[in-house]
């Protein structure tokens, strides 16, 4: 068994070796950085998951690719998934398919963009109607029966299946007759549990369905194990001949076709989350695992199979582990191994969502040549834009950090709301935040339907995904999106995550609880908030796995280290079973220095069967050597710690405020916040949204920073590094621009951190040497500092303050301000006109700003809506010295602005304002806003399907799909259009003599 897991992990670190995405020791120099930080490469910008229907033309893909490339999207991930029309099927896979994709590939290598194809269909499961039968996805499932003894039984085996509560389940009462019997096994029933020592292998006792057999006395459940093939036509995971011939099938063929592609344009074979069915009461399983968990194990399973579904005496947790663990490599050894080598082998990279499976999904993050997350911020409006869960994107991240995969994916925005066209250009920004923050640098948006209809048709679209595609009402603007989730994927790729925390990964935990739930993401563990809790206070972390733990982690001056990453605090999160070995690893990490503290619970078991009672005396000595009942004790050169509630805390006299919640301020005592807000100061009760991402590059500190709240920040924000030379990155723009207004402290760097709602940026620490600096002011925000000089903007009248820091020396300056006029309100008479390609012109005349949904004239529509006003400006707001910003106040949702006919600039996210000092003159002026909101308005209208176009219907006929989208009829609908107020505002620039 230690033989075959260390062949694994070698294997492993072979394909990371070779055949990495890390950016590890490519680290472009600072010059390059900044160059390529404006106009990031195509590897960087967003990508799309692109889904075919089952009539697809040449024409229509080299217009679609056209349309993704000139807004901003930098490559596709090709996906069939089902029939819309009526006529013009190409069948998947058939030679006139594949030359389509051919030519996809050619007409995105013409583009330069880049080509993922999903490695199946139609659909995401892996498999397709070539599979053979004996090659297809399986289980293994119980049946029983209750008899009394003693008596001797001739009887036909039970057939009843037994539904369990999981939703993925595809039940059926009775086995069809096609299943293959694996084993039957009687055991004695005593106090509701199976007693071990009856248990008997019967197996041999049947003959064509039926069993004989003489039962002893007692009351028995006979329990018969079948192998029984899953609904679809998913391939066999877990056979490695099954997996290596699909692989040179389906592969073969795109390979034949565009091989020469392969690691050119074509970057990636993808495979989505396991999203495999289960028949009732089943657990992934295939021919000969009972002999290979033999050989794995080392010992026969066969009578120890009840154990997964029912209890056997105190041993069914070990069993349950055992058989979990086995699973986990095998699926690695029979999937991941046979795709990724088949993908290594023909040049391309396999991109895998390694969750929903047996496997371990840290380990499998790690295995892959690019790992995916997903699951969106405000997920079907049911989870906060702040969103601070431990689940896929968490797993996902932490075993690229330490496995080393330099590049992570996301599949971006899916369910972003349950209704499709609601989804804003903001939004969508929001929920990339919460991607980046976790780690995401490759974005693939969930998605772009194909459609060769010019309109929208919410029959004959995936109804699954957010609409990323040309008809939508604000594609034209997508390119800024797409912008400023180029710069930061770029930036946040390059150098190395900077965490402080290490959470002990539970899946041990859980392998003992349940070998059901491998569809679970996370295997059914309650993270409670945990998450929030450090996320929110300044603290980041990885899951760490047993196999890291036990085969590569390292112990250096009191921290974890792990390739780049120094973990300086352990958490053991509520764990009742741990490995031996790991907890060996955890009582010399704390014996030489380490810090680390068990949560809610002390570990009382070990997890395998073999020398059971021996280890679980181990694990509680250790257990009570290292850990105080009451709290906290010196172990060796560490220190431990045991806090009860803190994932857990049902009662509300637990909800501490930050600074007085006991955890928190031990994680204070051994090591103060990355990222430190003063709540006490701030009269903060607790971080509602305030969020960071850390990484260390060639000496600097990259420090990620978005507001995901909508509210303002103007706060003091403590970052724990000395590095003093400072700069913003502004991923909108591609600025860069030098911080001047910061103080060192005993913790960190202090910056005043001015965010609008929703906005974010990025803050470079470099080493050197401290240069003259602004340490505290009262001006709108520091321009420069020069020896002689400050240059500064003012907001408003009266007397500001500054004081200035050089070589440790610190001076006090006063200027007083004057002739900073007030606002300009720009109101009166508003004339507007919406128009677009499918509803009738309109025009009115408004004397107050109002939104659209609240005239039942506009409120159903979607497009483009034109503003103009005139409006006056007094000349005494025309000086040189004097800034000139516009605000237009409350925009729902695109606002692109024209002053006197000139562009000035397109606001998209709320708060944004804009300079328009050189556009405007003395005198009348023009104001013109195009406004554009969501599809959803107008979808909502719709009572009936819409009809295929003539010119798409000549070639394609009718749609298929008679289902009412859930979107018609509803409600409420979102505000639209220009609110306001509408309003100049003023800055004077200012120049402060030193």
């Amino acid at each position: 068994m230690h033989r075959k897991v260390i062949n694994i992990f070698s294997l492993l670190f072979v394909s990371i070796a070779v055949f990495s995405t890390s950016a590890m020791a490519q680290t472009p120099d600072w010059r390059t950085l900044r160059s390529e930080f404006s106009s990031p490469p195509v590897d960087c910008r967003p990508h799309t998951r692109w889904w075919w229907p089952f009539a697809v033309t040449k024409e229509e893909i080299t217009r679609e690719l056209e349309e993704m490339h000139a807004h901003g999207i930098g490559g596709v991930e090709q996906i069939t998934m089902g029939q819309f029309y009526e006529k013009g099927t190409v069948p998947f896979m058939s030679d006139a398919f594949i030359d389509l994709l051919k030519h996809m590939v050619y007409e995105a290598k013409r583009l330069g963009m880049e080509v993922s194809i999903n490695f199946g269909g139609p659909g995401w499961i892996i498999g397709g109607e070539w599979v053979p039968e004996n090659e297809r996805s399986k289980d293994i499932v119980p049946t029983s029966m209750l008899i009394s003894g003693p008596k001797t039984i001739n009887e036909k085996l039970p057939g009843s299946l037994t539904k369990t509560q999981r939703s993925w389940e595809k039940y059926t009462p009775q086995l069809s007759g096609e299943e293959k019997l694996l084993a039957v096994v009687a055991g004695r029933i005593v106090n509701v549990r199976i007693v071990e020592e009856s248990l008997v292998d019967l197996t041999a006792n049947v003959n064509s369905g039926i069993l004989r057999w003489s039962m002893p006395e007692g009351q028995w459940q006979i329990m018969a194990f079948w192998l029984k093939s899953n609904p679809g036509e998913a391939v066999d995971h877990f056979s490695e001949k099954a997996m290596q011939r699909y692989c040179d099938d389906f592969g073969g063929k795109l390979y034949q076709a565009f091989g020469d592609e392969f690691g050119k344009t074509v970057e990636s074979m993808f495979v989505d989350s396991f999203e495999l069915p289960n028949s009732a009461s089943g657990i992934y399983w295939s021919d000969n695992l009972l002999e290979k968990f033999q050989a794995f194990k080392g010992y026969d399973i066969t009578k120890y199979l009840p154990a997964l579904w029912w209890q056997i005496d105190n041993i069914s947790p070990k069993i349950r582990y055992d058989v979990n663990e086995f699973l986990h490599h095998q699926g690695l050894s029979a999937f991941f191994k046979t795709f990724l080598s088949w993908c290594e082998q023909h040049n391309v990279k396999g991109r895998i969502q390694p969750y929903g499976f047996s496997t371990d999904n840290i380990e499998a993050a790690g295995f892959t040549h690019i790992p995916e997350m997903e699951i969106t911020a405000g997920e079907k409006d049911q989870h906060p834009w702040f969103d601070t869960r431990i689940g896929p994107k968490k797993y996902v991240a932490s075993g690229a950090h330490i496995y080393g995969r330099g590049v992570i994916s996301t599949e971006a925005y899916t369910f972003i709301h349950w209704e499709r066209y609601r989804a804003t250009l903001e939004e969508l920004k929001i929920a990339s935040d919460s991607y980046l923050r976790s780690g995401a640098t490759k974005f693939y948006n969930h998605g772009y339907s194909y459609s060769p209809e010019p309109d929208i048709a919410p029959s004959r679209t995936i109804g699954f995904a957010a609409v990323l595609n040309h008809q939508n009402v604000w594609w034209k603007y997508y390119p800024l999106l797409a912008n400023y989730v180029a710069r930061c994927s770029y930036i946040l790729r390059q150098g190395d995550f900077a965490p402080d925390i290490a959470i002990y990964s539970p899946l041990a935990n859980q392998w003992t609880k349940d070998a059901l739930n491998a569809r679970k993401w996370t295997r059914g563990f309650d993270w409670g908030e945990l998450g929030d809790l450090l996320l929110a206070n300044g603290y980041d972390f990885d899951l760490l796995n047993d196999d890291a733990l036990q085969n590569f982690a390292e112990i250096e001056d009191g921290a974890i280290a792990i390739r780049a990453m120094r973990y300086k605090v352990l958490l053991l999160p509520n764990i009742e079973s741990i490995p031996l070995e790991t907890l060996k690893f955890i009582e010399k990490y704390a014996r030489e220095g380490g810090a680390v503290i068990a949560l809610d619970r002390l570990p009382a078991f070990s997890v395998r069967l073999q020398n059971y009672q021996q280890n679980d005396i181990q694990v509680q000595k250790i257990v009570k050597d290292l850990f105080n009942e009451n709290g906290e004790q010196h172990f060796g050169r560490g220190k431990t710690w045991f806090i009860r509630k803190v994932i857990h805390r049902p009662i509300w006299w637990d909800q501490y405020a930050s600074i007085f919640d006991p955890f928190l301020n031990t994680l204070r005592e051994i090591i103060q916040p990355d990222f430190s807000i003063d709540f006490a100061q701030q009269d903060m009760r607790k971080n509602n949204g305030l969020a960071f991402y850390h990484r260390k590059l060639q000496g600097s500190d990259v420090y990620f920073v978005a507001n995901i709240q909508d509210g303002a920040v103007d706060m003091p924000v403590t970052f724990r590094t000395m590095n003093p030379r400072i700069e913003k990155w502004n991923p909108f723009s591609g600025d860069i621009e030098s911080v001047h207004q910061f103080k060192v402290t005993a913790t960190g760097t202090e910056i005043p951190v001015r965010l609008l709602p929703y906005e974010s940026t990025i803050f470079v620490f470099h080493p050197g040497t401290s240069e003259m600096h602004v340490t505290r002011s009262e001006f709108q925000s520091i321009k420069s500092v020069r020896k002689s000089m400050i240059t500064a903007l003012a907001d408003r009248n009266g007397l500001h303050k500054i004081s200035l820091q050089k070589n440790g020396e610190t001076t006090k300056l006063n200027s007083q301000i004057e002739g900073i006029p007030a606002p300009l309100n720009i109101s009166g008479k508003w004339h507007l006109r919406l128009e677009n390609n499918v509803q009738p012109v309109l025009e009115k005349e408004l004397d107050e700003l109002i939104s659209w949904t609240t005239d039942s004239t506009m409120q159903h529509f979607s497009g483009t809506g034109t503003y103009e006003i005139a409006f006056h400006l007094p000349e005494s707001y025309l000086k040189a010295d004097l800034q000139l910003i516009l605000d237009l106040g409350k925009v729902w949702n695109i606002a692109e602005i024209f002053i006197n006919d000139q562009a000035v600039a397109t606001r998209w996210m709320r708060g944004q304002t804009f300079d328009v000092t050189n556009v405007v003159h003395g005198g009348q002026n023009k104001l013109t806003v195009l406004v554009t909101n969501t599809l959803i308005n107008r979808v909502a209208a719709l009572t009936a399907l819409t009809d295929v176009p003539p010119e798409v219907a000549i070639q394609f006929g009718q749609g298929t799909v008679t289902s009412i989208p859930r979107e018609f009829g509803f409600q409420p609908l979102p505000a639209s259009g220009l609110l306001g107020p509408v309003k100049i505002i003023v800055l004077k620039k200012v120049e402060i003599k030193i």
